[in-house]
């Protein structure tokens, strides 16, 4: 029977979301090696192709549990997440496409009800979880998590919202602005801790994360001798953005002498990074040095980023896996809230956040310029800080 339950948005190919239960389920196994740990998302998912562990349903999960099972929200922007978001992540893209112009425009009660059944949860949100679904023995832990989405909650919903997590046993997220909205509907926080992917580095050896990259990684890696940038950047975020993002990204390359590496880390309906990508490199100088990543396994994609020079990019985990490395980075567009409210509690003030494609070329020279030990200090404290959540999390654990 499962002793512990990590649930989140596990069962979707993006590289934050494959992130999480990597670094939880490691920790947790070793700090109770007689516990049984499995991985839930919403449904069952198997994605070890990209070295990703495999998720039971939630269902599932709870069913074959012990009756005083500890379930962790393990991370993600779960809060106040909604179940027409959530399920349609799920989708291919062609009907991701149908689902969001159809199904969540015209008749978005009568189809989040048979999400519901599909899933078999109660509660009013996929990952906040109330006494609808969770028995009284259950204990219900949010892990430094994200709750963007609550500064959109008024009223009633925001009413039963505080009340869901009033109800949880231990509720910490990753960003002040996380706190300041779920304290303003009248709910509390134990506290604000780092993402939990920030101890990558201290969880995942070198030799683990290199035996565990593609051959084709390894031998890009090993090619470009760690001279150059990784950029990234959702094709729905980049449109009408490409080429002043080409002209900038060229000017960089010819400046620095850096070959761009273009990866993409989110693949799931949605987040897709691939398309933008191909419309930014047809805009690119041809003299300029380009390489790319777009099959989206997680240690090739770290292990990329561990070795650039610079990460620029619109992902969230991206900027997380270059703190967790000290390696430089951008975080693009002003209008992503989730990267730069964490930018805003835990990064370096130097660290250039929301930026334009227009100030791209010199947000990477500011970026550069930050001396290393002051990289290498900031993971220190970031990884010593996430381990105090991590042992309060162990105190409630039977």
């Amino acid at each position: 029977m499962n002793d512990i339950i990590l649930y989140g948005a596990f069962d979707r190919h993006n590289y934050g979301d494959l992130l999480f239960p990597l670094v939880m389920e490691r920790m947790l196994s070793q700090k109770f090696p007689n516990k049984k740990v499995v991985v839930a998302g919403l449904i069952d998912s198997d994605l070890s192709e990209f070295y990703a562990l495999k998720t039971d349903s939630i269902k599932k999960a709870m069913r074959e549990s012990r009756k005083d099972v500890s379930i962790i929200l393990a991370g993600g922007d779960v809060v106040a997440c909604d179940w027409l978001s959530a399920y349609s992540y799920l989708l291919s893209d062609f009907s991701f496409s149908i689902f969001q112009r159809i199904f969540a425009r015209y008749i978005p009660k009568a189809t989040e009800g048979v999400i519901k059944k599909i899933i078999g949860l109660k509660s009013e949100g996929p990952f906040d979880l109330t006494a609808k679904d969770l028995t009284e023995d259950m204990k219900l832990i949010y892990n430094s998590v994200g709750a963007t989405g609550v500064s959109s909650i008024e009223g009633e919903s925001a009413i039963t919202l505080a009340n869901t997590l009033n109800n949880a046993d231990y509720v910490t997220v990753r960003d002040e602005f996380s706190r300041e909205h779920i304290e303003r509907i009248g709910s509390n926080v134990s506290d604000v801790y780092p993402d939990s992917a920030t101890v990558m580095s201290s969880v995942f050896s070198n030799d683990e994360i290199n035996k565990k990259t593609s051959s084709i990684v390894e031998s890009l890696i090993t090619e470009l001798k760690g001279n150059y940038l990784v950029f990234q950047i959702s094709s729905a975020h980049c449109a009408g953005l490409e080429a002043e993002f080409a002209q900038n990204l060229t000017a960089i390359a010819n400046e620095h002498d850096l070959t761009i590496v273009f990866i993409a880390i989110g693949n799931a309906a949605g987040h897709s990074d691939s398309q933008g990508i191909e419309r930014i490199k047809q805009h690119l100088d041809n003299n300029i040095k380009v390489k790319q990543y777009l099959s989206g396994g997680v240690f090739d994609l770290m292990n990329i980023i561990k070795n650039s020079q610079c990460y620029c990019g619109t992902s969230l985990h991206g900027l997380i896996t270059s703190m967790a490395f000290h390696i430089p980075r951008v975080g693009l567009l002003p209008k992503l809230r989730k990267q730069r409210n964490y930018m805003a509690t835990w990064d370096l003030p130097t660290m250039p956040s929301g930026i334009l494609p227009g100030e791209l070329s010199k947000a990477v020279s500011q970026a550069m310029a930050v001396p290393k030990l002051a990289l290498k200090e900031k993971e220190e404290f970031l990884t010593k800080r996430y381990l105090e959540n991590f042992d309060k999390i162990c105190q409630l654990i039977r």
